[in-house]
This record gives C-alpha cells, sequence and structure tokens, in this order.
C-alpha cells in the first residue's frame, strides 16, 4: 500500500534520484512543475517496505484541461502498482510519469490515453498520459490539443449514479457480464474479475478498482452491510440489490454469498514486466489448485515479492476460489503469465538476476544457500514439482529441510518459508 508523507520537501531527494534512475535529463524541472505551485494542495505519497520504492505527489491542476496533475516515480512494479491505486477516485488525471515501462500499468488500471510531448513537460523519459481511474467517472473527450491548451477542469469526471438500483432479469446485460466473469475467457476479455463475501469486497473499496458490487437481502441483516453499502455510496460505486436465485446464477459458490463486486484487473503477460534492480520475483509453476495458488500469492504479499509469474498453465489467478485464498492481494500485486518459462528464466539470468528453484531432490539445502538480489524463486505443484527444463534452466536448486516421514510441503507453505528467509536475511543486513 501507498502511505501519505506529512512532509513533502523530505522527499524531494528520492524523487530526484527515481526520475535520474530512469534517465530523466532535468528532475528538478519536472518536480518543479508540481511544487512550485499550489504548494498548501500538494499531496505525497510514498510505497515501499523498510526503503522508499516509488512517490505519488499530485494537486489541482492550473494550467491544462485536467482536474489534477499528479507525477509518479517508482522503482519497479510493485510500488507503481501501490501508488497508482492511491490515485484520486474520479478525477481527471494529467500523469507526468517516468519510464516506458509503466504505460501498460496505467493503461490496465485507467481509462485514457499517453498525450505527445508538450514544452515545458517535454523530458523524453517522462510520458503524459490524460486518464481517469477505472471504476470512478467517465473521461470526456479531450483531444491533446484541447489538453494543453486548457483551461482546468472546473470538477472532476461525472460519477456514474449509484445505488437505489434493483436487478430482476437474468436476461440484463450487467447480469450477462457478471456470468462472463465465472470463466477465464470471460475475465480476460472484460479486463474483470469477481470478490465474494463483505470481508473482500471491503477490502477491495479501500485499495482497489471496484467496477460495482451486488448485494441480497441477507447482506442487510449483516451488521457490517449497511456500513459497506455506505462506503460504496461514498465512492459513487453503483450497488444493486438482487435475489438469491440471480446471485446463484453469478456464481456457484455455497453458500450463496451476501455481496460480490466487480473489480477492474488483468494478469498481463511477463514481456511487460521489468524487474526492478534489488527485485524478489515469485514464479509458480503449473499450480493447478486456485486455492493453493490464491494462498501463494497472499503469502507472496505478504513477504513485500515485487511481482508473481504465473507460469505452464495451471489455475487462473483472477478464479473466484484463488481470489478468495488470496485476502485481498489479487488486484493489488503485479502477476504476470509467462507461456515459456526456461526461455524466460534465461533471460533473466542474462540481466543479471539469479534463479533459484525449490525442489526436494537436491543436497543443497535453503539456509546454506547463496541467495543474492535480484533473485527469482520457482516453486512448483506438490504432485510433480518443477519440470526438468526449469530445474536445467535454473542458476541453482535448493530444498527446504524436512524432519523424517514427510518429503513435501504445500507449495503456499514452501513459499513462505522461502520468501521469509529472504526477509530475515535482508532485514539483519540492514538492507
Amino acid at each position: 500500500m501507498a502511505f501519505a508523507c506529512k512532509d513533502p520537501n523530505a522527499i524531494l531527494p528520492v524523487i530526484i534520484d527515481l526520475l535520474h534512475q530512469e534517465g530523466c535529463t532535468d528532475a528538478k524541472a519536472i518536480i518543479s512543475s508540481l511544487f512550485d505551485a499550489g504548494r498548501a494542495q500538494l499531496r505525497v505519497f510514498v510505497s515501499g517496505w523498510n526503503t522508499i520504492d516509488g512517490v505519488l505527489a499530485y494537486r489541482p491542476e492550473t494550467r491544462f484541461a485536467a482536474t489534477t496533475r499528479v507525477l509518479v516515480a517508482a522503482a519497479h512494479e510493485r510500488a507503481l502498482r501501490d501508488l497508482l491505486l492511491a490515485a484520486p477516485r474520479g478525477d481527471v488525471l494529467l500523469f507526468l510519469i517516468a519510464g516506458a515501462w509503466t504505460l501498460p500499468t496505467l493503461a490496465e488500471l485507467f481509462d485514457g490515453h499517453e498525450v505527445a510531448p508538450r514544452p515545458p513537460l517535454d523530458d523524453p523519459s517522462v510520458h503524459l498520459f490524460v486518464g481517469v481511474r477505472r471504476g470512478s467517472g467517465t473521461l470526456p473527450a479531450i483531444a491533446d490539443e484541447t489538453l494543453v491548451q486548457g483551461p482546468p477542469l472546473a470538477r472532476a469526471a461525472p460519477p456514474r449514479p449509484a445505488g437505489g438500483h434493483t436487478l430482476s432479469s437474468a436476461k440484463d446485460p450487467i447480469v450477462a457480464r457478471l456470468r462472463d466473469l465465472g470463466n477465464a475467457a470471460g475475465r480476460r476479455a472484460r479486463g474483470q474479475f469477481l470478490a465474494e463475501g463483505p470481508l473482500l469486497t471491503s477490502r477491495a473499496l479501500d485499495d482497489l478498482l471496484v467496477e460495482d458490487l451486488f448485494y441480497t437481502s441477507d447482506l442487510l441483516r449483516d451488521p457490517t452491510g449497511a456500513a459497506l453499502l455506505e462506503c460504496a455510496a461514498d465512492l459513487s460505486v453503483p450497488t444493486y440489490r438482487i435475489s438469491e436465485g440471480l446471485m446463484g446464477l453469478i456464481t456457484p459458490t455455497r453458500p450463496i454469498p451476501d455481496v460480490v463486486s466487480a473489480i477492474w484487473g488483468r494478469v498481463r503477460d511477463v514481456a511487460d514486466y521489468r524487474p526492478g534492480r534489488r527485485a524478489v520475483i515469485l514464479v509458480t509453476e503449473q499450480i493447478n489448485n486456485p486455492e493453493n495458488l490464491g494462498m501463494t500469492l497472499r503469502t507472496a504479499d505478504a513477504a513485500g515479492v515485487e511481482a508473481v509469474v504465473v507460469a505452464g498453465g495451471g489455475a487462473d489467478p483472477l478464479h473466484r476460489e484463488c481470489v478468495r485464498a488470496a485476502r485481498g492481494a489479487v488486484g493489488r500485486i503485479p502477476i504476470y503469465a509467462c507461456a515459456n518459462l526456461p526461455a524466460w528464466i534465461e533471460q533473466l539470468r542474462t540481466q543479471g538476476i539469479y534463479v533459484v528453484g525449490a525442489t526436494g531432490n537436491v543436497e543443497h539445502a535453503l539456509y546454506d544457500a547463496n541467495l543474492p538480489l535480484p533473485l527469482a524463486i520457482i516453486v512448483g505443484n506438490e504432485t510433480e514439482g518443477l519440470t526438468s527444463a526449469t530445474m536445467a534452466a535454473c542458476s541453482s536448486l535448493i530444498r527446504i529441510p524436512m524432519a523424517p516421514g514427510q518429503d513435501s510441503l504445500n507449495v503456499g507453505v514452501a513459499a513462505g518459508v522461502i520468501l521469509y528467509e529472504i526477509v530475515r536475511r535482508t532485514w539483519r543486513a540492514g538492507e
């Protein structure tokens, strides 16, 4: 998550360093475009665990035809995603964002488009993007020339109607969309997934891009139900009351959940991913059980992993059971798909990233292993483990020591043991 910074001046050296890492030739000019006007209205957020890995700063727009100007600089994808999820809801945002690698994530999370650079915002490493956070409003039709000529918009993008709706027909297009989200092809096509139950819906409203929310009369009998609907109304998230019969068509979960939310999110191809300089990446190979994959994602999120790469097919990370087991990690932690894991491992190694495969069939134990950063850890399914091609491509192979009588662990547990050994070493080194 991103956290508010109370002293914007203290964070200036970090922003300059992050911009320089992306090749920005005039970081001070880019910063001054935001910090030198409207300082009293400036808000700054930072992301990172033990270190500051990214900064987002924004203030009301004073020149161009947008509501808010936003500067984003991040060291890696996880920090970037945390920051973008902290951007204002409903506003038309003009982003100044460092690094071309950030643009696919912007396009995933925001309805918008890149804008041609214009003086004084014409540093080649800083891209301009105008958009509205998905699920929070509609982007007005703004041509580039109109945008740069101004004047600033007087208000945010028009909110969608929220609250007070009832759905009663299975033929309603909204119900058809939700039924599409019950299968992997529909989730890919629409760029959304479902979260079920009050806890996950509440977390989604706090952190993620919620398109709409659907509830049965049972939610109103839950002490938390009224607060949940009030929160959705405050965020202009449309809510729909539906019957248990319709809810049963939307999801096969039994007992039938009393609330589900549709959330914007995709699993992108690993070709879009640019590892950070001190990355810890978790790779799963052929994890077929969605609950096991969800537990693994939850563990990776808690251990501060920069990204998770799901390889070799297996369970869909956006499957409802995976989303439930991940407890809020899906949609927040970056997740990528990889069709050819051995080839991608070779690519990582040419980039100087050490790749470690976890298996029970080697002598080299975890606690004696070399685990230098940047680092990728690969875990396989409990039945077959890693494929032989993947093991051959790794820099090294390790095993988790186990007492006699067991020869394997649940994949989520195994991932947690390894990842927290990395956390322990990092903390011990004071990094």
